[in-house]
């Protein structure tokens, strides 16, 4: 039987929640995928592990979490304006997949449900699900701010989105 502790430590307790297996995954992916780390760093870096991901080469902390809307906004701004970085919070829900909620460098409002887009061979992009609002391109340089879509038209951007719920890999497809 597991039993609830009702007692937290005084000091130590981590800021973010521990992340699941399927999370990690999907975290690794994307952290390989853009370019962040090399599948040899992912497989051996604690910190992926715990879901929290930080690079001084190009300005950002990825973090990763399976909570909803609007959990951890607040951890992950006292993150962001220690760390003075753009953040990028992923989260992952199985039946939904992969969000992505950005927070830019210095800034006040999140960018919210931004899902993933690329195509063959390309960067890959954050895109707004529902609203409109800037793009954002993650590569190995970092985080960078569009007013322009990465697509042409409809049949791209659908094309080309990828929701991560089965397969965890963010490779583009078209």
């Amino acid at each position: 039987m597991n039993a609830i502790s009702l007692q937290r430590p005084l000091e130590g307790e981590p800021m973010l929640r521990p992340i699941t297996h399927r999370t990690g995954s999907r975290f690794a992916s994307l952290l390989m995928s853009c370019g962040l780390v090399t599948v040899e760093t992912a497989r051996f870096d604690e910190r992926i592990g715990g879901g929290l991901f930080e690079s001084e080469e190009a300005g950002v902390v990825v973090t990763a979490t399976s909570c909803d809307r609007p959990l951890l906004y607040h951890e992950c701004e006292v993150l962001a304006r220690f760390s003075r970085k753009d953040l990028i919070l992923l989260r992952f829900d199985p039946l939904e997949g992969v969000t992505f909620d950005v927070l830019l460098e210095g800034g006040q409002a999140w960018q919210c449900n931004y899902l993933a887009w690329r195509r063959e061979g390309d960067d890959l992009w954050l895109v707004p699900a529902h609203t409109e609002g800037p793009f954002f391109r993650l590569s190995e340089n970092g985080l960078e701010t569009f007013q322009g879509a990465p697509y042409e038209n409809g049949y791209q951007r659908y094309a080309g989105i990828i929701r991560a719920v089965e397969a965890p890999s963010f490779e583009g497809r078209f």
